[in-house]
């Protein structure tokens, strides 16, 4: 496992951006740089990955979020961000403890749906959206997903299947109805 991170981190350098996808990815940092400030918490580091067709937008690590580079353009780009550092502001570099495998799964799935519900109040908190706006965003990111699920995609590592996190989310925030 720490192979894996250290060559991944190595080929994060690696990747060349677009003008353009360079002032995206500034603007992720800004907004990294603002939720940081926001949570009382030292900054994060943010780093693009090479494009992959495992089902993995982004990932945070040991004090760095690594972006996926095919989703710097991405429509779910705020909420796989706040998705994310809401793992960075709640601590979640801390393994998961369990006794058995099934143990593991279900404490990394709680962490997922406690980052989901952070990330709607890191985008009212930071971004400055409405809580219907907020759960919206997460919400269409999370209906994305399940399309791609759907059309044989994999769930994406520790996480439950969207359409259960979409319920868990509007559970958290109810009267938020959405079409």
């Amino acid at each position: 496992m720490a192979l894996v991170a250290l060559i991944a981190g190595v080929l994060a350098g690696c990747v060349t951006l677009t003008p353009e996808q360079q002032e995206t990815l500034d603007d992720v940092r800004r907004f990294a740089d603002a939720t940081a400030a926001a949570y009382n918490v030292p900054r994060i580091r943010v780093n693009v990955e090479p494009g992959t067709n495992l089902g993995i937008g982004g990932r945070y690590r040991q004090g760095n979020f690594y972006i996926n580079v095919g989703m710097i353009y991405s429509r779910n780009l705020n909420s796989l961000v706040a998705h994310e550092l809401a793992h960075y502001v709640l601590g979640h570099d801390v393994p998961v403890a369990g006794a058995s495998m099934a143990q593991f799964q279900l404490a990394q799935e709680l962490r997922e749906l406690d980052a989901n519900a952070k990330a709607v109040e890191i985008l009212m908190r930071v971004k400055g959206m409405s809580e219907k706006d907020a759960v919206g965003t997460v919400v269409a990111h999370l209906r994305g997903a399940q399309r791609a699920v759907e059309r044989g995609g994999p769930i994406a590592p520790g996480h439950r299947t969207p359409t259960a996190e979409i319920a868990d989310l509007l559970a958290r925030y109810p009267g938020n109805t959405l079409d």
